[in-house]
């Protein structure tokens, strides 16, 4: 009978010491998984929203709060509603160091359109001086309307395809077209021509609910492409000195501004993990010392006839070593369906477009967990093994029958 068997065979003669050993490991390993998955997946979303914004750089009016609810409104498309002087945006395209402009209006929180239910967000923009939404549209679609009228772009999380109608504030929009994954907030926002977003704000005192209230002329955020070799730095200082009510937001600075939001959770939840993955393998080590106690005198019976003190070792490796490696497997796959099955839910809660990494980065990490898990669950266990193998094997057998 080879060490594996009698390995599995004493792990299923002691089922319940082999659940408990299991199970803390499995629950440490869970824990991890979906803590570091989330956290991977945080920072990749954060880093793509700044790649992916398309301007160098945004105006805004100026204010602390403006600026993180721009932020959150750019990574997860959470309604915002704040508005600039309406001849702002003139006046930066005629600033030198700056090529393009094109500005967007944000409209009010809009809850449960007909659509669909929800929150949504809805921008107005201008499709001939736009360069930051027209990029995303998808293949299917050849040409989009240039002139005003009742027609949207939607986001690739609104659900909605080519040809679908949807009603806000009691207008109908017809779909366009549907943008492609961004891994931003562009993913949950719908976006309709800016003058079609102001005559739906006039009708709206006699056709919704609520009506919807935009300054006349007045823009929320103006997207800035600078001309080449322009130094960003300079140009946002320089923007802000002209106009004091105003703030120039970086691209880079975004990613900045998330992480820092997102610092606070992540060392909270990474001191959760390492209090979970110490008292597993406290745990286990108390668990498989009692183990060895129990067997003091078969291992020293082994040792006395002959049994190499290596051969003992790797017996109860085994034993410990299948424990753990099935235990981490388990816990790390339930980690990664617990985030993959909560996936939209926890985009939402921690203001993020996308809360994984990528498939290959999971694997990886998965993998990485898989071996960290099994072997620290080993170490753990075959600590009190190290010291019993010093004993003579008189010793052993003697302690054993007092125990």
């Amino acid at each position: 009978m080879t060490q594996w068997h009698i390995a599995i065979r004493e792990i299923r003669r002691n089922g319940l010491r082999s659940a408990l050993m299991a199970m803390s490991v499995c629950i440490a390993a869970a824990v991890m998984t979906a803590v570091l998955l989330l956290t991977l997946g945080i920072n990749r979303s954060i880093k793509h929203t700044a790649k992916r914004l398309g301007a160098d750089l945004m105006v805004i009016p100026k204010g602390e709060n403006i600026a993180r609810e721009f932020n959150e409104a750019l990574i997860t498309g959470k309604p915002a509603a704040f508005y600039l002087e309406s001849t702002t945006s003139d006046a930066l395209s005629r600033m030198p160091g700056i090529e393009q402009v094109s500005a967007q209006t944000f409209a009010q929180t809009l809850t449960n359109a007909r659509c669909c239910a929800g929150e949504f967000f809805i921008v107005g923009f201008d499709p001939e001086s736009d360069f930051t939404i027209s990029p995303w549209l998808s293949h299917d679609v050849s040409h989009v309307p240039s002139e005003s009228g009742n027609w949207a772009l939607v986001g690739d999380r609104i659900l909605l395809h080519k040809g679908d109608t949807i009603r806000f504030y009691g207008v109908l929009f017809t779909v366009a077209g549907v943008l492609q994954p961004t891994s931003t907030g562009m993913d949950w926002t719908v976006y309709i021509p800016d003058r079609a977003l102001r005559k739906m704000a006039s009708d709206s005192n006699g056709r919704a609910e609520a009506p919807l209230r935009i300054p006349p002329d007045a823009s929320s955020a103006i997207f800035v492409k600078a001309a080449p070799e322009t130094d960003l730095v300079d140009l946002a200082e320089t923007i802000e000195q002209i106009h004091p009510n105003v703030q120039a937001v970086l691209s880079s600075s975004v990613a900045k501004l998330a992480r820092g939001r997102m610092s606070a959770v992540a060392s909270m939840l990474l001191c959760v993990v390492a209090a979970l993955w110490a008292t597993a393998l406290l745990l286990n080590g108390i668990v498989f010392s009692q183990v060895v106690r129990e067997r003091q005198s078969e291992i020293g019976l082994l040792i006395a006839k002959g049994a190499e003190r290596s051969f003992v070792f790797g017996l109860l490796a085994k034993e410990s070593g299948c424990i753990a490696l099935a235990s981490s497997l388990l816990g790390c796959a339930v980690g990664l369906m617990a985030v993959a099955s909560s996936h939209q839910l926890l985009t939402k809660a921690l203001g993020v477009s996308d809360a994984l990494p990528t498939v290959t980065v999971t694997v990886a990490l998965v993998a990485v967990f898989v071996g960290f898990g099994a072997a620290s669950g080993i170490i753990a266990a075959l600590l009190p093994v190290h010291r019993l193998l010093k004993t003579e094997p008189y010793e052993a057998i003697k302690q054993g029958a007092i125990v």
